[in-house]
């Protein structure tokens, strides 16, 4: 990458996009100060500044509860300008929910905070140390005091948002925890608003540990983009090309709860324009505890209804809307992770009962059709009630672990990391082989659930290929050379539905990149990266001269204005990648033996059927291993170790992140 590149400076000096602070915030001392955020720009924002922050300052030997953990809430540059659905945050530090170690990790954000955070003068809140007692931080326009929360603790985080509301005014926007957080559960999410959260990591126990209730931000700023009408000019092309959510062209539909219970759509973010599964209802009556709920819902949260005994996947029970959604709210209220309830640990109870290996949870007799044995299970795992309640609350995989009970059901639903199933072929979403292929080398290579921000690849094949007669709005012939124009003409199998094992290690490198882009940038995981459209003869996206898969550094161009080529602006994005890499690697010895091991989940044969193919498929070890040699030659890390090579990180501005792999594997320094 060039001089100008590497500085990170625009033609006319300051960068736009960024506001150049960070604000620095130490629980121990109650202390605060800013640091200058533009040093970071080689890492874009967001998820990369979280990257460099970790590999300068996280100590050696310390876990996701010791004061010594970074919490950071983190926006991009585009974060809180004009750009189409760029609303969301990065949380990043080391996770709790990580398994066997508690790797440095992240979680996306959506709701309203991260813009708020960016107008109040900063591009992240970097939280160390432990308070004495509960605190909350008020963050506003450039001002940060580290206020009681004596008050708030105990509360859950809807409660928790309405006080910090009536406190400081309407206008403000609240991160929270509920009870889970406070009790250091490892499924504890962080919330916003109604649905909006941090939700896999359980860096919501990671503020209970460090006795951070909330935060609390309101800003009157703006952010200044460098190239003010070529930014409008293109952001307004894109947003007109978007039509529907990238993994599905159609947009979602009206439905007839949504009349009953006052519904409408809702945007989880700021810039969204579009219809996709998030709605809001203002009047669903309650079940468990009467009265009116009221609220969003969206992703994974509809599934607390059930899916009924029909059902391919192993949602069978049935509480219905009503009672789903109060579910929802109350586990949003406690603040635990619904992924992990859902896709997880609600499947492995299941089988453990059937299996007669769980009878009773303590006193709680498990019946999945009722929804007070949800409402009292929530609160259990919330609360840490009984024996069962303290290890529920670790999160399923650790559950099965800890009790020894149903370890080899517990497989079926966690391919790694401690974390759940998704887009793999054998959960909740629906994945046909071979497009799992690119989501096993995904998962094989990060330190948890990797669709969070991945979802571009097999979400898209499975919403866009011409599998069932009435999906075809691209043909094959066109996907084919869709695919060599995006990976290159080497790929131009990706998404052919025979291709087996071929052409998947280059979508899987290109794809985690691109990951890494909209969790840097920020934008919405649903919208990009755009490669496919309704709204052009070859199904092929673009916009004003713009193509598709280079959207995202468009919009990055005019508004930091820093001249960056496409070619420096992904090599950014790579750089991410790489320091994460390193990152696992000097701190707890990553190796290929590590990533290797999602293998046997899935080997377990795949739940839906390739319509072409007809039959199920399950994992080929060697053949997978080969692929995964091709994956780590493509990535530019040894195919022996997995380890990044020095030319690799040198090439990519990294020659002091090469100098410390190279210590550590010659043992000259202990790992951090």
């Amino acid at each position: 990458m060039s001089r100008q590149g590497i500085s990170g400076q625009s033609k006319g000096g300051q960068p736009g996009g960024w506001t150049g602070k960070l604000l620095r915030v130490d629980l121990s001392d109650g202390s605060t100060r800013e640091q200058d955020s533009l040093p970071l720009t080689p890492y874009i924002g967001g998820r990369g500044f979280g990257a460099r922050l970790a590999w300068d300052e996280l100590e050696a030997g310390i876990g996701a509860f010791d004061p010594g953990n970074l919490l950071m809430f983190l926006a991009g540059p585009l974060t809180g300008t004009t750009a189409p659905f760029s609303g969301r945050g990065e949380v990043c530090g080391l996770g709790p929910q990580g398994w066997p170690v508690e790797w440095f990790t992240r979680s996306g954000m959506g709701g309203h905070w991260a813009p708020e955070m960016k107008y109040a003068g900063y591009d992240g809140v970097v939280i160390k140390g432990q308070a004495e007692k509960p605190v909350y931080l008020w963050l506003h326009d450039g001002k940060a005091e580290l206020k009681d929360a004596a008050h708030l603790w105990g509360l859950g985080t809807y409660e928790t948002q309405q006080r910090l509301l009536a406190e400081h005014g309407r206008q403000v926007k609240v991160v929270a925890i509920g009870q889970a957080g406070e009790r250091l559960s490892r499924i504890a999410i962080i919330n916003s608003e109604t649905e909006s959260a941090a939700g896999q990591g359980g860096f919501g126990a990671v503020m209970g540990a460090k006795k951070l209730k909330a935060i609390v931000f309101a800003g009157s700023g703006s952010v200044r983009v460098a190239w003010p009408d070529e930014f409008f000019r293109r952001t307004m092309a894109i947003a007109k090309e978007a039509h529907a959510c990238h993994g599905n062209p159609r947009p979602a539909q009206w439905s007839p709860e949504m009349d009953k219970y006052g519904g409408r759509f809702q945007a989880c973010t700021q810039g969204c324009s579009q219809r996709c599964s998030s709605r809001y209802y203002r009047r669903v009556p309650g079940v468990v505890y009467g009265g009116v709920n009221k609220g969003q819902i969206h992703c994974v949260a509809n599934i607390f209804r059930g899916l009924g005994k029909d059902s391919i996947m192993d949602y069978h029970w049935s509480i219905g809307f009503e009672a789903g959604f109060e579910i929802a709210k109350l586990t949003n209220d406690y603040g635990l992770n619904h992924w992990d309830l859902i896709v997880g640990l609600i499947p492995w109870l299941r089988d453990c009962q059937q299996a007669g290996l769980i009878t009773k949870l303590d006193e709680l007799e498990i019946d999945l059709d009722s929804p007070q044995f949800w409402a009292a299970l929530m609160k259990k795992i919330a609360f840490r009630e009984g024996d069962w309640g303290e290890v529920l609350a670790e999160g399923g995989w650790r559950a099965a672990q800890l009790t020894g009970v149903g370890k080899e059901l517990a497989h079926r639903y966690y391919p790694a990391w401690g974390y759940s199933g998704h887009w793999d072929g054998r959960t909740c979403n629906p994945t046909v082989y071979p497009y799992w292929l690119v989501s096993a080398l995904q998962w094989a290579v990060d330190t948890r659930d990797p669709l969070s921000s991945g979802h571009g690849y097999t979400q898209n094949m499975m919403g866009w290929a011409p599998l069932r007669p009435d999906n075809q709005f691209i043909t094959w012939e066109k996907l084919r050379a869709i695919a060599a124009r995006v990976y290159g003409p080497e790929d131009e199998l990706a998404y052919d539905p025979y291709s087996g094992y071929r052409a998947k290690a280059g979508p899987a490198v290109w794809h985690t990149n691109r990951s890494a882009i909209k969790d840097c940038v920020t934008v919405d995981d649903q919208m990009f990266p755009r490669l496919f459209s309704i709204k052009t003869e070859d199904g092929f996206a673009r916009a004003d001269g713009m193509e598709g898969p280079d959207f995202e550094y468009y919009m990055f161009e005019s508004a930091t204005g820093i001249g960056w080529s496409r070619e420096e602006f992904y090599a950014a994005a790579e750089r991410v990648v790489n320091l994460e890499r390193a990152i696992e690697i000097r701190r707890h010895g990553r190796s290929r033996q590590d990533d290797e091991w999602v293998i046997p989940y899935f080997e377990v044969p795949d739940a839906w059927v390739n319509p072409l193919l007809g039959e199920r498929y399950a994992l080929d070890a060697d053949k997978f291993r080969a692929m995964l040699t091709d994956f780590y030659q493509k990535r530019g890390w040894d195919p022996g170790t997995g380890v990044p090579t020095t030319a690799k990180l040198e090439s990519l501005g990294l020659p002091d992140v090469a100098e410390a792999l190279e210590a550590t594997a010659a043992g000259r320094v202990k790992p951090r």
